[in-house]
Parts: structure tokens; sequence; C-alpha cells
């Protein structure tokens, strides 16, 4: 019992993985031209056969295949009006296109970009300048210290000079 019972668990394990599985192998018909364009996407070159319509394999000294394009040329002329293609495909995972950003957001390139950055100039004018008599002068500078066994520590240092005359009788110099 034991027996049978091993027996028809490995049957019905062998059955269940016989299962077919997604091939790659594409076959088409096409109609003949000075250059085809198999598929969209780049075609694996290990397996690659033309066939006349009465499946009759073609010798490769008839046509050109780029493989990275997928594009079919006839070196010599054939006499028939179709012939079927046998190649394989790449795996899906290798032939999508992947992007990082969505393609619908992005702006093409356009002439006109100008014109959506385009700043405006103000139309009025500044008549009055608070304190048009005072010359200003000076530096900033940040730093960033970093240590071993240590937080990183942001410096900033500013350096103002301020010299001038307020009015007739009042004059600043400030540091």
């Amino acid at each position: 019992m034991k027996c049978k019972l091993t027996i028809i668990t490995f049957l019905l394990c062998a059955v269940s993985f016989a299962q077919e599985s997604p091939t790659l192998k594409v076959t088409k018909k096409v109609a003949v031209d000075d250059s085809i364009l198999v598929d969209s996407v780049s075609i694996n070159s290990s397996r690659f056969l033309v066939k006349l319509n009465d499946e009759t394999t073609l010798d490769s000294s008839y046509y050109s295949v780029d493989f990275s394009k997928a594009i079919l040329s006839f070196k010599k002329p054939i006499d028939v009006d179709s012939v079927i293609v046998e190649y394989l495909k790449y795996p899906e995972f290798l032939t999508r296109k992947y992007s990082q950003l969505d393609e619908e957001i992005i702006v093409k390139g356009n002439s006109n970009m100008q014109q959506f950055y385009k700043l405006s100039q103000s139309n009025r004018e500044q008549t009055f300048t608070p304190f048009e008599g005072l010359t200003t002068s000076g530096s900033i500078s940040r730093g960033v210290t970093i240590g071993n066994n240590q937080n990183s520590v942001l410096n900033s240092e500013l350096d103002l000079q301020i010299f001038g005359k307020l009015n007739d009788k009042v004059s600043l110099r400030a540091s």
C-alpha cells in the first residue's frame, strides 16, 4: 500500500511539472522587402531561421540580420512574396523599458522654452533709497568640521563693515 501511494504521488508531481512553460520562440510570416523590421526590440542571435513558404530553409548567404535593431536585409533577390521567420525573443524583463521618471510629465524640447520661465521687470522706479550715503562691504564664510567619534559641526562667520554719513552732522563707522 505504501509503495502504491508513493508511486501515485510521484506521478502526480511529474504531471504537475509537465505543464507547458511560455516559449520564447516566435514564428512570423512577413512580406519580402529590402529590409524587414522583425520585432520592435532586439532579438536573440543564437537561433534565427528564414524559411520559404514550402518550409525549406533559406541559406544565410541570401540575407543579413542586425540583431540589436531586429532588422532583416536581403543581399540577393528571391522570387517569393513572403517568407517565414523563426527567431528567439529575449525575456520580457530584459527588453522592458525602464525609466526613473514618468515620461508623461516630462516637457518635450521646445523652442518656446523661454516663454515658460520669462521673468517680468517691474515698471515702478525706486525713488527713495534708505541710507544712500552708507557703504557696506564684507564676507560670509561657512565650514563643516567632521572628526572621529564626534558629531559634525557647521561653522558660520559674517564679517561686515559699514561706513558713511547718515546726514550732514552724523557719520557712522561700524564693524
